[in-house]
């Protein structure tokens, strides 16, 4: 009897371990500052800020330059990389814009897909003041999570660390036919890595089988 007892035991403890283990695999934290970002990885790289491209100020049909495509969702027809010195930005109503940025025509709503999958990723974002933005972080077609940006009419930053490998992201804002959003200045890097699921679930079945073994000598 005793010892049906502690197998069941054992098996919820197995259960909660894999739980654990996967919920760890797939953790995704996301960073407001780049400096925080930049902490928390390992050689951060610039890879994307849309100055050296040919084609600006015309809407595209998708673009890809340096390892990453990007692509219209949803309602957007296009995506749009805009020279600096507009003034129809929410974070640049005041004063024209200073560098390059990534847009749409219209609302936008794009996809960011990586040729080489990273595990770190951190970009500025231009908000428009108008509503939310939300950036969706992917694995293949698995949402990994999602991150909103309240309201806002400013430049803001967002970094992404992911424990399982990102292959691409979505911004989508609200409102940018009338006021733009954007996209500039996206950066990769490396991070340390993590146990894989199945290293932990090894790891907890040798202490199941510790406790076990620890229990039946004591009860005989």
């Amino acid at each position: 009897m005793k010892s049906g007892v502690l197998l069941v035991r054992c098996a919820l403890v197995a259960g909660v371990l894999l739980a654990c283990s996967v919920s760890a695999h797939a953790s995704v934290i996301f960073y407001t500052t780049q400096g925080t970002f930049n902490a928390a990885v390992t050689s951060p790289t610039l890879v994307e800020d849309f100055e050296s491209i040919a084609t600006k100020d015309v809407p595209l049909a998708s673009l890809t330059h340096n390892g990453i495509t990007y692509t219209p969702l949803g309602g957007t027809t296009n995506v749009f990389v805009s020279s600096p010195g507009y003034t129809n930005y929410g974070a640049g109503v005041t004063q024209p814009t200073t560098t390059s940025i990534l847009t749409a025509s219209g609302n936008e709503d794009f996809s960011a897909a990586f040729t080489s999958s990273t595990f770190a990723v951190g970009f500025d974002v231009y908000l428009n003041g108008l509503g939310a933005a939300t950036v969706n972080v992917f694995n293949g077609a698995t949402l990994l999570d999602t991150f909103t940006f309240a309201s806002g009419n400013d430049k803001r930053y967002l970094g992404i660390v992911s424990t399982v490998a990102i292959t691409s992201f979505r911004w989508t804002a609200t409102l940018g036919g009338e006021l733009n959003t954007g996209i500039d200045n996206i950066s990769t890097a490396t991070v340390s890595s993590v146990p894989e699921p199945s290293a932990m679930l090894l790891l907890g079945s040798g202490l199941i089988a510790l406790i076990a073994r620890r229990k039946l000598n004591r009860a005989s």
